[in-house]
């Protein structure tokens, strides 16, 4: 492509802010139909036979590039075009896609008769799509087109770096993964194709390189490198690229039956997975070229789930689908660049629309009814920061870094988080505050919830802790916002890691069995806590709701004054735990958690038991405050 790009943290600046999403709608099959059938309508012009840039059909100077000044997208952007028609012809059939293959083609040779252009990754992407063509189609001018344009990409290849294609022709100045794991993906479907040991070899070559120069063990892929030799790894980390990568080394597995291959794409696609997603969302990447990044991931994603059985994947990807389409926009179904939120007001870029389309298309729809709930779990760097910049020096840090250099007025992060039903919920802020105890203000929704919520000193930048805050979400779309505001008392540095949201219900609330409520010792959250509690016959019954069936992580939150306690623990009337330890917390103010992980709940009412029961171990005195679920996306 021809745009580089800033660093996620960068990227997220240029967040849209989102209004409160439509209900929630299941993705099933006539939705891809739908969505497919809109992005045509509101992109494709048949005279010219190509996308246009805006669904407006209007020239921006944000991406002015393409034929006609910009009115029509641009080279890469147009191969990403095509491979959402393909997209939809292998999911239909439909002989109206399998015509547009050749409409698209013809109309990109229109404008790009010699295919000619500076940047290898460009070139790369069609050599790409051109061998998905022939495949499809059996059109020996779409093989003759990829092997023309891997030669050419190939002749970028030189010894700089150990290795690898350079990114554009002139000038030489770094080599990426864009342009080489694209290559290399492209030279083993070659290879495929003609069986010419020549597209195995150069494939081979290309992967290693991209292995050993931008991967890592545990399966980070980074961007690119640069400089004088022996060059400079710079770690941005972008979905397409994890896409790419897994794409080359599933396609390599296929040619060869080296199971290390598939290992590495496995590897690479668990921290795309963990890593890259806000509440098991594919996280925010931003407009332009980067809107479209993620579906070049999920497409070999769902290679990995349909060809080499990784089913592991599929708990996550229908459910982005889902939420995907329920945030579209209802006027014309087309879907914005922020899958975790509705679809903007106004115009749409066709790279944006289109990865939404792709998804629709390449993964089976779960037909799920209802608001799809996130996994809770938005790490601070994924998030849409102003003014903050991410880093991973600190040790301990979750996830793949944190935002660090917090101190000013402006400075803010937003999480985007679904919930998935209306009330109270605990929100948990991971953090470390060397400086001493920080304070922000937290707003949710564009409301203050706390106007200077308190951040204790860690006493290093590598000893972490949570800030604490309960407060309402509305069911569906929520943001929240931490923010230095002077004026409302914030003050000093804070690293901010991690926030995770449970749905909170309060043990008083509940049905009790011999037990009284209390409120005398402080730091509890609702009315008060269960109390006076040690001896058989009593116990609480708690009514949580779970807007779907599935695993959920319960979480106890509880004093014990008086040292160590157990009890039984169960829900709808069956065994959960025997005989949960709630170890001591030195004082009746101090409250602590304990988590129960992977519960398997009924959608609907479900029945929460906590009792002491002597025979299976139950023991002294114990206070309870609330009980927290959090939806685990993987079940």
């Amino acid at each position: 492509m021809n745009l580089r790009l800033a660093p996620l943290a960068s990227i997220a600046a240029l967040a849209l802010v989102a209004a409160i999403p439509a209900p929630a709608h299941a993705s099933t099959a006539t939705d891809a139909d739908t969505a497919m059938s809109a992005f045509v309508t509101a992109f494709w012009n048949p005279s010219t036979q190509y996308f246009y840039t805006n669904s407006d059909h209007v020239i921006h100077a944000e991406h002015a590039h393409g034929p006609e000044g910009g009115l029509y997208t641009d080279f890469w952007w147009e191969a990403q075009m095509w491979e959402t028609v393909m997209d939809a012809y292998e999911r239909t059939g439909s002989p109206t896609y399998l015509a547009m293959i050749d409409d698209v083609y013809d109309g990109f040779v229109a404008y790009y008769p010699g295919f000619t252009n500076n940047f290898n990754d460009d070139q790369g992407w069609w050599a790409l799509a051109c061998a998905r063509a022939y495949e499809l189609t059996s059109d020996s001018r779409y093989l003759t087109c990829a092997e023309n344009l891997f030669a050419t990409i190939w002749a970028e290849q030189d010894s700089t770096y150990g290795g690898g294609i350079w990114w554009r022709k002139t000038p030489h100045d770094q080599k990426n993964v864009a342009s080489n794991a694209t290559a290399a993906l492209t030279a083993a479907r070659l290879y495929g194709l003609t069986a010419n040991p020549v597209y195995l070899t150069r494939a081979q070559n290309l992967f290693s390189w991209v292995d050993t120069t931008l991967h890592a063990s545990d399966g980070h892929v980074y961007d690119h490198v640069e400089g004088a030799t022996p060059g400079t790894v710079v770690k941005w980390d972008f979905t397409y690229n994890f896409g790419t990568y897994v794409g080359a080394a599933t396609e390599l597995y296929e040619a060869t039956a080296d199971s290390s291959y598939l290992t590495r794409a496995i590897t690479a696609a668990d921290w795309s997975v963990a890593n890259l997603t806000a509440g098991g969302t594919f996280l925010y990447e931003g407009v332009n070229d980067a809107a479209g990044f993620k579906t070049i991931l999920i497409r070999s994603l769902m290679n990995l789930v349909n060809d080499h059985g990784q089913s592991q994947y599929l708990p996550m990807l229908p459910a982005n689908v889902t939420q995907t389409w329920a945030n579209r926009r209802t006027s014309d179904n087309l879907v914005g660049p922020n899958w975790s939120a509705s679809t903007p007001a106004g115009y749409l870029q066709s790279m944006t629309a289109a990865a939404a389309v792709s998804a629709l298309q390449l993964v089976t729809p779960n037909s799920y009814s209802g608001t799809q709930p996130h996994t809770g779990v938005f790490d601070a760097e994924n998030a849409r920061s102003t003014a903050i910049s991410a880093e991973s020096t600190q040790a301990g840090f979750l996830g793949r870094g944190y935002l660090a250099g917090w101190n000013a007025n402006g400075q803010s992060v937003t999480f985007d988080v679904v919930a998935a039903s209306a009330g109270t919920h605990e929100l948990r802020l991971r953090y470390a505050a060397a400086a001493g105890t920080a304070t922000r203000r937290v707003l949710v929704n564009g409301t203050e919830v706390a106007a200077n919520l308190s951040f204790p000193g860690t006493g290093s930048w590598s000893t972490w802790s949570e800030a604490v805050l309960s407060t309402s979400l509305a069911a569906g779309y929520n943001s929240v916002t931490v923010e230095f505001l002077s004026s409302a008392g914030s003050s000093t540095y804070l690293n901010l890691d991690r926030l995770t949201v449970s749905r909170q219900f309060e043990a008083e609330a509940g049905t009790l069995h011999s037990i009284t409520t209390e409120s005398t010792n402080a730091g509890y959250t609702g009315s008060g806590y269960l109390a006076g509690w040690n001896a058989p016959g009593q116990w609480v019954d708690l009514t949580v709701t779970a807007t779907r069936a599935g695993a959920y992580d319960l979480t106890l939150r509880y004093a014990a004054g008086a040292g160590a306690a157990s009890r039984y623990i169960y829900f709808n009337g069956a065994q959960v735990v025997a005989n949960q330890a709630f170890p001591g917390t030195g004082s009746w103010t101090a409250w602590q958690t304990v988590v129960i992980p992977a519960v398997q709940l009924a959608s609907g009412a479900n029945t929460l038991s906590v009792i002491f029961d002597s025979a299976k171990g139950s023991t002294n005195y114990l206070n309870l405050d609330h009980a927290t679920l959090r939806y685990t996306i993987g079940s």
